[in-house]
């Protein structure tokens, strides 16, 4: 059990290095309320050499709060992970209450952070041993399980559109050998996602056959993604667009519509996730032990699992500086 992340902080040229055992899963709340409070609740968290480091199986969440430079890299969370719309929202009002900052995704997740302040990558990256998937372009069996929409020029004016169901990276690992796996069969003139899901999709790619040219954007962190296909697609010019969903739109001159951000419904969505209490994970575990005892079991807890610090703010000064985030965001609109 847990939600590990390691944060940083940058001082003077050097930084420290914490673990925390469960904050992966809340850390866009815990740093929204600006340095003052991120600070005090980075430095509770346990202090670590670089042997307290983790790595991409099992970061989920980190951050680095650099002081010298003022800018602040992170990602985690468990809403806005995969929902690019609401994270961006959340971006502006971040950079609302970091003002005078620079905020910026990691969307390479640990190793983003690692790269930030000169920790060789590969201490961070462990090798996959899992064997290649089937890939077919066929949609899933449920049209709300569309996750991923795939878009494909093929020659002048013949492009198609598939609705996908599956993980970025076990398409994009094939390098061009994904080519034959195509069945145009599948394939739509013009579609909209919001007649499949009402969920915004989490990745999407485009691939013109005419000039070797592959284009992606996805939501949630993918360690060494861009290192691995500028290799594997290494005859073709391949670009990593980040959270630029729009970038496909652009690439399918309309033929491709996604679902309609509204971002009035974002801020609603958003305020609720901000101001509501976290439960303590300490609780459920104390619930296990003792439902194990109970049964006459012996258990023996980590005790990094122990450990959930957590910087208390009071409630009427969060709902104070969210208003006034959300005001300085709505004057510069």
């Amino acid at each position: 059990m847990g939600q590990r992340a390691n944060l940083l902080i940058v001082r003077n040229q050097s930084y420290e290095l914490f673990y925390s055992h469960w904050c992966a899963n809340t850390l866009p709340t815990d740093l929204f309320w600006g340095e003052q409070f991120a600070i005090p609740f980075v430095e509770m968290q346990r202090k670590v050499d670089e042997s307290g480091w983790l790595d991409d199986v099992w970061a989920e969440g980190g951050a680095v709060i650099d002081l010298d430079l003022k800018k602040l890299v992170l990602y985690g969370g468990e809403d806005i992970l995969c929902d690019i719309p609401l994270r961006n929202l959340y971006l502006d009002l971040l950079r609302c209450t970091w003002h005078g900052w620079e905020v910026q995704w990691a969307y390479e997740g640990i190793v983003d952070l690692a790269t930030y302040v000169g920790y060789p990558k590969g201490n961070v990256l462990t090798k996959s041993s899992a064997e290649r998937v089937d890939i077919r372009f066929a949609p899933p069996e449920e049209k709300s399980w569309v996750n991923m929409v795939a878009s494909i020029t093929f020659s002048h004016d013949d492009l198609l559109l598939f609705p996908l169901w599956g993980d970025l990276d076990e398409y994009l690992s094939y390098g061009p050998d994904l080519i034959p796996n195509i069945d145009r069969t599948y394939g739509y003139k013009r579609m909209s996602l919001e007649e499949w899901t009402p969920t915004f999709p989490e990745a999407g790619f485009h691939m013109d056959l005419r000039t070797k040219r592959l284009a992606y954007w996805h939501a949630k962190d993918m360690p060494n993604l861009s290192h691995v296909l500028q290799s594997t697609w290494f005859d073709w010019e391949v670009i990593h667009h980040f959270g630029d969903y729009e970038s496909q739109l652009r690439s399918t001159n309309g033929l491709l519509k996604f679902q309609d951000v509204n971002r009035r419904k974002l801020l609603g969505e958003l305020k609720v996730l901000l101001l509501r209490e976290s439960s303590n994970p300490l609780d459920a575990i104390a619930s296990i032990v003792k439902k194990e005892a109970d049964a006459g079991k012996s258990v023996e807890v980590n005790p990094y699992a122990l450990r959930n610090n957590r910087y208390e703010i009071p409630k009427p000064i969060k709902e104070e500086i969210l208003d006034k985030a959300i005001t300085s965001l709505e004057n510069m609109e």
